[in-house]
């Protein structure tokens, strides 16, 4: 299963995935014993991969600023949200339930970083969950599957306010 995570980051990216790779770190940490944790980096000047028992996420160091800019401006068009970091999310079909968990707790450390825009989406037509200005917006036009991906019990692993909001309805613009 495959998900995207965008973000808004002034850090460069070799900066900011060592502060993923931290944040998983810390996630697992907290979660599971020692001897439990795989976490494996493997970074170059291409490409940051962190892969784990869960998920992996990769960040490409090779975009251009051109495209950077293109990616900012279809993302600020499509969903009202200013991004600049794409991030590749692939979960481990078998532990995906345990994993989307582990993701959300992520997802909540980094709202807590910065005030920036952050977009998540998997492979339907709107995002799951996004923040822009500071807000923090829960998609409630979901499926069967995504709506028990994003119960209440589940995001409150956020540990972040949220609205709920129908983004089919507002074409997923924050109006």
């Amino acid at each position: 299963m495959e998900f995207r995570l965008s973000i808004g980051s002034n850090l460069p990216r070799e900066a900011l995935g060592k502060l993923l790779y931290d944040i998983i770190c810390d996630v697992l940490v907290m979660e599971l014993s020692f001897d439990e944790i795989e976490v494996k980096d493997w970074s170059d000047s291409r490409h940051i991969s962190i892969g784990f028992t869960y998920f992996s996420i990769s960040i490409n160091l090779d975009d251009e600023d051109d495209y950077i800019e293109r990616y900012r401006k279809l993302n600020l068009e499509t969903y009202g949200v200013d991004t600049n970091v794409d991030i590749n999310i692939q979960f481990i079909a078998r532990t995906f339930d345990i994993g989307w968990l582990k993701l959300l707790e992520v997802i909540g450390k980094l709202l807590r970083l910065n005030d920036q825009d952050l977009v998540v989406e998997d492979d339907s037509s709107y995002p799951l969950l996004k923040r822009i200005k500071g807000c923090l917006f829960i998609n409630s036009n979901l499926d069967e599957f995504q709506t028990e991906c994003m119960g209440k019990e589940k995001l409150e692993l956020l540990n972040y306010p949220y609205l709920e909001k129908d983004f089919l309805q507002d074409n997923g613009h924050e109006k």
